[in-house]
């Protein structure tokens, strides 16, 4: 029996001695001279994150029962699913991404950090924000940034906009309908959980030491701020970020349960 340290093998995979002897005439028992292991691996209790085998006595109800609350995640790059059920559901997800209601722009290019733009390139995309838009695409190739994007970027649009550029952009965005929200503490900032965002919203980010610089906080048209108990009187740009492109989502959704949707 190979030891479980030496196997680097996590607590999920452990499998208890009792599998093996229906198939196998190895003895399991600890003065056996095929068993090396210092700590008898059936006294092992798996941890909090763990489902214990339950055995082959449950009936198919109580089993399913049983598995009811284990965690369940596909990541792409890791899944063992074929090929051609991957494509299928990879398929899936671009439908309905085509179909998405979402007419969100997140503008990130006064962002610096890899982990901040990665952390929102993932989070747009989680919530099916239509657009990041990001100061240089070459950000992307950054380890950090896919780190924390997990290949969200190949499946949200990505725009580059760089930082001299956004005075245009957003006349631009303007001009087609869109309302520019800032996040920014300001007298005139409307509470988050008062604000009820148009469906064309393009939510502006500020960098992550300066903020959003005054010419460009002359084109907001909303500025929003979210309601703060504690002392420390600021959050990560990408919490902050996260919060709207949320709370945007979760008011679009309730717009598609009524009725007249």
């Amino acid at each position: 029996m190979v030891h479980v340290s030496s196997a680097c093998i996590v607590e999920e995979e452990w499998i208890s001695l009792g599998k093996f002897e229906d198939f196998t005439d190895i003895p399991s028992k600890v003065g056996s001279q095929w068993y090396i292991s210092g700590t008898a691996l059936g006294e092992l209790n798996p941890g909090d994150r763990s489902q214990q085998d339950r055995g082959p006595t449950l009936s198919e109800a109580e089993s399913q029962s049983e598995w009811a609350d284990v965690q369940k995640k596909i990541i792409p790059w890791g899944h063992n699913t074929p090929e051609s059920d991957l494509e299928l559901v990879f398929q899936d997800r671009a439908a309905k991404l085509g179909k998405s209601i979402s007419r969100l722009i997140v503008v990130a290019s006064l962002i610096d950090k890899p982990t901040n733009l990665g952390g929102l390139c993932r989070t747009c995309e989680v919530f099916g924000a239509a657009v990041l838009v990001v100061g240089s695409l070459q950000r992307v190739s950054d380890r950090q940034f896919q780190h924390l994007s997990v290949s969200a970027e190949q499946w949200l649009p990505l725009v580059e906009v760089r930082p001299a550029q956004l005075m245009d952009y957003l006349q631009q965005k303007k001009a087609e309908g869109y309302t520019v929200i800032g996040v920014e503490q300001m007298a005139r900032s409307s509470d988050l959980a008062q604000y009820r965002f148009p469906d064309k919203s393009l939510l502006l980010l500020g960098n992550e030491r300066e903020g959003i610089p005054a010419n460009l906080i002359q084109q907001l048209d909303m500025c929003v701020e979210i309601p703060q108990q504690g002392v420390i009187r600021s959050l990560n740009v990408h919490v902050s970020g996260a919060l709207l492109i949320w709370e945007y989502t979760r008011q679009q959704l309730l717009k598609c349960a009524e009725p007249a949707c």
